[in-house]
């Protein structure tokens, strides 16, 4: 299922489709131009991800910066943020193209911590889940503010790329 965004990109307004393949890529389309496949992996280092766009490998480093994202790739440096202040961009550190009220695992491991419970208020960036990949641990954050609905996820099982971790009650102001 394809799903759409609006961010603001060096101060242009730009539409972003986003369509998960069925092989765990994700086609990409920015406003009307040509799309292109990307396989993006985290690396263990928090905001450090691996890239191969239609079969060229790069790498992004992303931060936070105020209310949106610094993107640093291929040497060039992109600022996103949302639209109109209305903060509908998802949150890097769950899955990347996670609709509104739900979280999924960024990669592939082991749920060590689950750091909520259904009817917990959570608040964005707040840590969720850990999971544990290459001995390393990766937490999970809230893309959004909201109250948790349903968990998924199971502490000491192995989770995939991709999977539901938790369902979420938005905030109210952030659909």
């Amino acid at each position: 299922m394809a799903t759409r965004h609006r961010f603001q990109v060096e101060g242009a307004t730009r539409a972003v489709t986003i369509d998960e393949l069925k092989d765990g890529r994700l086609r990409i389309r920015v406003d009307e131009g040509d799309a292109f496949d990307v396989d993006v992996t985290t690396s263990g280092v928090p905001g450090l991800f691996s890239i191969i766009r239609n079969g060229v490998p790069t790498s992004a480093y992303v931060t936070r910066d105020g209310k949106g994202l610094r993107v640093l790739v291929d040497g060039r440096t992109f600022h996103l943020g949302p639209v109109g202040g209305a903060g509908k961009q998802r949150g890097a550190s769950g899955g990347l193209a996670d609709p509104l009220g739900t979280v999924t695992a960024p990669l592939a491991g082991v749920v060590v911590d689950i750091r909520v419970a259904v009817g917990d208020e959570i608040k964005p960036r707040q840590t969720l889940v850990v999971i544990e990949a290459m001995k390393m641990q990766n937490e999970v954050q809230a893309p959004h503010g909201g109250v948790v609905k349903k968990i998924v996820a199971v502490q000491g099982s192995r989770i995939e790329k991709g999977e539901l971790v938790l369902e979420y009650e938005p905030a109210e102001g952030e659909g």
